[in-house]
């Protein structure tokens, strides 16, 4: 029974190394064919796109065709109409540009001027020579029961 099972193995390897070696033979044909396939595939697509080129181009022509061109008297009215309307809106916009232009500058100047008032009216410190130990010494000399007030009262 053990020869049976060895050979029935050996047979066993040998029909799946031949149905592998088949399927691969037919997915070389199967490639081969795939690729003449292709080349028509392309070939077909390539004549696809040259007649619908050529039919872009050809409805093309035909619009053009179609289009009604004003003669030159109309273009001019157009023309009239067009550069009398960017006159019609654009000087309001342009007096009401310039009014808020100069109504901004005349702020600016009125703060300017409120400035440079406020500096010619306050009176002009002069802290040449001036010594911060000196001043504060000054200051413990002028309250000298200052610290004694604090120091007698009970907070609690």
């Amino acid at each position: 029974m053990a020869k049976n099972e060895k050979k029935s193995s050996k047979d066993f390897d040998a029909q799946r190394d031949a149905q592998a070696k088949e399927a691969k033979k037919k997915l070389k044909e199967a490639e081969k064919a795939g690729a003449g396939a292709k080349k028509e595939k392309a070939e077909k697509t390539d004549k696809k796109k040259s007649v619908k080129f050529r039919r872009f181009w050809k409805d093309f022509r035909g619009e053009l065709k179609k289009i009604v061109w004003p003669d030159f008297k109309t273009v001019l009215k157009n023309t009239g109409i067009v550069l009398l309307t960017t006159l019609i809106i654009g000087v309001p916009v342009w007096i009401l540009d310039y009014a808020l232009s100069e109504g901004v500058i005349g702020l600016k100047g009125l703060a300017q001027g409120a400035k440079t008032e406020a500096a010619a009216t306050a009176p002009a410190l002069d802290l040449d020579g001036f010594n911060l130990e000196d001043y504060l010494a000054g200051l413990a000399e002028a309250e000298p029961g200052a610290e004694d007030e604090h120091a007698g009262h009970n907070h609690d």
